[in-house]
């Protein structure tokens, strides 16, 4: 059989990029070449603590574009066909489970990931969404962050005028600024230990940056909403040493968002009575197939210019997750198709 490069966890802390064999297409799969996959956090966090229960071996990589090259006869009654250009859901789901039956595919019991840090992607056509033909398919790699994303704006939405912090400003982070600074939201204020990131949250519309290395994070978070403290926080950065600090600078019926994956065993202090005299609200986000196709019409109204920072071949996606580890970058993408 023909193969591939692909990236695979193979142990705890170890990655490795392999020659594998190219699944062949079922009747209700596609072939996507691969042109450009987003790497995540999770993928990082996968590899060193299992965060999403996950376990070694298994491919990686989840957010991915490209174009189908081949099709099953079963997926081929779906509309597509050769030369579409698409996008994918991280993972399949059956159908036939009762998550699935109750609308909620993200939790499907039977659900199989895509290992998208790989030449191609072979997969069931129901994970695949269709792009528009000039779409440029660096940009739309970041649609699934994307979908996230909105999915945590559907669950605490805001209010125009509402005051709103993004604490972490990485690739998940600065994509959630961008919906945030779409919404009405005032008083945009970002959270990042990272100097270059300040600099590109501001240069992408933040009204008020926070260094909670050098400052005083509550103190100023108090001083910027005239001591009531924000409307809804954004917790993006799943850093156990952050965890606390949207409770803190949250306002009396706030909200805050816990979007970012934090380590599988860090329990957070909660004092709930401090919490009920805010009459506040902590939510959590997950994901939803139902809102891939908004997620498409949203990327041209992003600045994906700003939040994708630099390109790396996957030839060197090992390299890549110690490029993550730096911190320097937002968004890093791996070019699929220079595998050599």
């Amino acid at each position: 059989m023909a193969t591939m490069k692909q990236l695979w966890w193979t142990d705890w802390n170890q990655i490795e990029l392999k020659d594998v064999e190219i699944p062949e297409v079922k009747s209700n799969e596609v072939k996507v070449k691969v042109a450009y996959a987003a790497l995540c956090a999770t993928d990082v966090h996968q590899v060193t603590m299992g965060v999403m229960n996950s376990r070694p071996p298994a491919p990686l990589g989840h957010e991915a574009s490209g174009t189908i090259v081949e099709i099953g006869e079963q997926a081929a009654k779906a509309g597509y066909k050769v030369g579409d250009k698409v996008t994918l859901f991280p993972v399949s789901h059956c159908g036939e489970c009762e998550w699935c039956k109750k609308g909620m595919e993200q939790y499907c019991i039977n659900s199989r990931g895509t290992g998208a840090f790989a030449e191609y992607i072979v997969t069931d056509v129901k994970t695949v969404y269709k792009l528009p033909d000039d779409a440029d398919l660096k940009e739309y790699a970041i649609v699934e962050p994307t979908n996230c994303c909105l999915r945590a704006m559907d669950l605490a939405p805001i209010r125009h005028g509402a005051t709103v912090c993004v604490a972490g400003v990485g690739g998940i982070g600065s994509i959630m600024l961008n919906q945030i600074l779409l919404s009405g939201a005032a008083r945009i204020t970002v959270i990042e230990p990272v100097k270059e990131k300040r600099k590109m949250a501001l240069e992408m519309g933040a009204e008020y940056v926070i260094d909670p290395f050098h400052e005083d994070t509550k103190a100023r978070a108090m001083d910027i909403t005239d001591g009531v403290g924000f409307d809804f926080v954004f917790e993006m950065s799943g850093s156990p040493k952050a965890a606390e600090t949207p409770l803190k600078i949250l306002a009396r019926c706030g909200t805050a968002v816990y979007f970012a994956v934090f380590p599988p065993a860090y329990e957070m202090p909660l004092n709930l009575h401090e919490l009920y005299m805010k009459e506040g609200r902590i939510q959590t986000v997950f994901t939803n197939t139902a809102i891939m196709p908004r997620a498409i019409r949203m990327i041209r109204r992003m600045q994906t210019d700003k939040i994708i920072q630099k390109i790396m071949p996957l030839s060197q996606a090992v390299e890549s997750f110690e490029v993550f580890h730096t911190s320097k970058y937002s968004k890093i993408l791996l070019d699929c198709s220079r595998a050599e």
